[in-house]
């Protein structure tokens, strides 16, 4: 029914979901970073009423969003009741990328209150266990450069 594509970017923190969606943004896409889950649909209805302005969305929503995450298979329904088509692109890499990149980066994994960063990862991969499953696409991006990840959100287009 919609005619506005929206792609919803998640995975793993440092699995390169913030490139993805700067690849999707350069694309042409309407590009917003860790949207809260409850207000995803609220923005698909005002795209639509944007009367085309905005046809294309990618959004990323991950575990940043802490306890509001637990609200995206709502969210996910209501978009569903409303006869908006989505598609959702899931980033990944192994605990040994994932490890390296947030130590390359200094930047701390969102869960690294729960633990070390093994623990974190590990723990977030059972929180993202359920999307994961839900995915249209699921992207190792253990051994992509940045490059080859912006070729293959295109080859998802």
């Amino acid at each position: 029914m919609s005619k506005v594509r929206f792609v919803l970017i998640t995975g793993f923190s440092g699995a390169g979901k913030s490139w993805a969606l700067k690849c999707f943004e350069d694309l042409g896409f309407f590009a917003m970073d860790n949207l809260p889950p409850a207000l995803i649909p609220k923005f698909a209805e005002l795209c639509i009423q944007s009367e085309g302005k905005i046809n294309r969305v990618a959004l990323v929503c991950d575990i940043r969003g802490g306890e509001l995450f637990s609200g995206l298979f709502d969210a996910l329904d209501i978009l569903e009741e409303e006869g908006f088509d989505y598609e959702i692109l899931f980033l990944e890499a192994t605990e040994e990328i994932l490890v390296r990149r947030f130590k390359e980066t200094r930047r701390r994994h969102p869960l690294l209150d729960r633990g070390n960063v093994i623990e974190a990862i590990k723990e977030e991969k059972k929180l993202l266990e359920d999307i994961r499953g839900k995915a249209d696409l699921i992207m190792d991006t253990s051994n992509l450069v940045l490059s080859e990840l912006k070729e293959k959100n295109l080859s998802f287009l």
